[in-house]
């Protein structure tokens, strides 16, 4: 009895994640993203292109694409790594209106041995946020990225006015009263090519 009892929760749980977790790199999420480019002159599918799940990142010039559907109180997981060289580059969350290159939100770095920090971006801001320079809130522990070519995982859970930033299963950062609490998803590119997988999005039970 408590044999089948275990699988009947391993099951329950498959199947309750299954429900309420979202692929937003699916083929029916395809054409739902907006795309902001530095240089106008370049094409969205020079910088960005998703498929098969798999959403690449160009070097012909920065910018960042992002969800057409706002977002509060949920579980971002993803994968991401270096093809070629290690780089820049951000998870954003929170976006605010007005697309702009370097948008009103906050910033989960990918920058090669950065990865965890938090960028309090034009204007948002957090208690942790004391860096008047570079408004930076700097990760917990050392890098722990992996090498170049290897998939790093990261997890952001956003719930009320927090963020809670995990690097490859390590908490890594955590900013609180934050002054906006929900907003676009978006991710960055600065020159350096990459690649993100495994992107799902899960809204927190309240």
């Amino acid at each position: 009895m408590k044999f089948n009892n275990f699988f009947a929760v391993i099951l329950v749980t498959f199947f309750a994640t299954s429900a309420f977790s979202t692929n937003l790199l699916s083929k029916s999420n395809a054409g739902k993203w907006v795309i902001v480019l530095s240089n106008k002159s370049k094409m969205p599918e020079e910088v960005f292109t998703i498929n098969k799940g798999i959403l690449k990142v160009g070097n012909a010039t920065s910018g960042y694409i992002r969800t057409n559907k706002v977002y509060k109180n949920y579980t971002l997981a993803l994968e991401w790594r270096w093809t070629k060289k290690a780089g820049n580059s951000g998870v954003l969350v929170h976006i605010q209106p007005n697309d702009s290159v370097w948008p009103v939100c906050f910033q989960v770095q990918q920058k090669a041995d950065a990865a965890g920090d938090i960028i309090c971006m034009n204007g948002l801001w957090a208690n942790e946020c004391t860096d008047k320079v570079k408004f930076t809130v700097p990760k917990m522990l050392v890098s722990n990225e992996k090498a170049i070519g290897e998939w790093n995982k990261m997890q952001v859970i956003s719930e009320g006015s927090t963020l809670t930033v995990y690097i490859n299963g390590v908490l890594q950062n955590k900013v609180t009263g934050l002054t906006r609490s929900e907003g676009f998803i978006g991710f960055q590119g600065e020159g350096t090519e990459m690649e993100f997988r495994n992107v799902s999005i899960m809204k927190l039970r309240k």
